[in-house]
C-alpha cells in the first residue's frame, strides 16, 4: 500500500500532467476538430447528476446539495463534490466550450441544450451493473446507476441530436468522449459492506472487461474518441 506522501506526490504529478495537456490543447489545431463533448464517470466528473437524480425521484439530497460545496467558483452548491471546479470542466473551458450541462433530470424532449455535450457522470455510480453487484452481496446506498447505464444513456440521446445515421456519424466524428474515473466505487462500496479482499479481487477482472467494453462502443460503425481519467487510490 502506498504512503500518504507517495499518494500525495502521485496526485500533484497527475495534476501537472493535466494542466501541461490542458495548455497544449488551447493553442494545439485539434481544438478546432470538436464541436462537442460527452462525459461518464463517478463524482470525480459528476456536474450535477446525482443532485438532479435526487430532485426528481424525491430521495435525499446528496452532500453536493449544500455548502461548503461550490463556495469557491459558483458560489453556491452545483451538484460537484468539489469546492468549484472539476477536471471535466477545465478541460472545457481550455476547449472553448460551456461547462457541461448534468443529463438526468433533464425532461424528455428538452434536449436542445445538449446540443454542445452532455454530461452522464453519476457521483457513487459503479462499472458493473448494480443488479450484478446485489446478487453479490453488494449495494450502492445513493444511486443503482453503472457505467452501462450512462453509456445506454448518451445512445437514448444520441438520436435527439441528429436526423440520420449520417448526420449522427459526422456527429460523433467530432465529438470528444470523456470516459472519467470509473470502478472505484464497486470496490468502495464491497469494502464499506465487509466483503474481504478475496471477494473483491474477483470483481477486479470483471471491472477491467466492462470498461474496457464501453472504450470500444461503436455507434453505427463509428468510433468513439476516449479520453480516460486516473483511477483513484482506495
Amino acid at each position: 500500500m502506498a504512503t500518504s506522501s507517495s499518494c500525495s506526490s502521485l496526485k500533484q504529478n497527475f495534476l501537472v500532467f493535466l494542466i501541461v495537456i490542458i495548455r497544449s490543447t488551447i493553442n494545439s489545431p485539434v481544438n478546432g476538430c470538436f464541436t462537442s463533448i460527452f462525459s461518464f464517470g463517478d463524482s470525480l466528473t459528476d456536474t450535477g447528476n446525482l443532485l438532479e437524480l435526487s430532485i426528481s425521484e424525491s430521495t435525499k439530497p446528496p452532500h453536493s446539495a449544500f455548502l461548503p460545496y461550490g463556495c469557491t467558483f459558483f458560489h453556491r452548491p452545483t451538484g460537484r463534490f468539489c469546492d468549484g471546479r472539476l477536471v471535466i470542466d477545465f478541460l472545457a473551458e481550455a476547449l472553448g466550450f460551456s461547462f457541461l450541462p448534468p443529463f438526468y433530470g433533464s425532461k424528455s424532449g428538452k434536449w436542445e441544450k445538449f446540443q454542445k455535450g452532455a454530461n452522464f457522470a453519476v457521483a457513487s455510480a459503479t462499472a458493473l451493473n448494480s443488479s450484478f453487484l446485489a446478487e453479490q452481496g453488494i449495494h450502492s446506498v445513493s444511486t443503482n446507476i453503472s457505467l452501462g447505464v450512462e453509456v445506454n444513456s448518451f445512445k437514448h440521446l444520441l438520436p435527439s441530436l441528429c436526423s440520420s445515421s449520417s448526420n449522427c456519424k459526422e456527429l460523433l466524428r467530432k465529438s470528444l468522449i470523456v470516459m472519467g474515473e470509473v470502478g472505484g466505487n464497486d470496490y468502495n462500496h464491497a469494502f464499506k459492506q465487509g466483503k474481504n479482499i478475496e471477494n473483491i479481487r474477483r470483481l477486479v477482472p470483471l471491472v477491467v472487461d466492462i470498461i474496457s467494453l464501453s472504450i470500444k462502443v461503436r455507434t453505427d460503425g463509428c468510433c468513439l474518441c476516449f479520453k480516460l481519467g486516473k483511477m483513484t487510490s482506495l
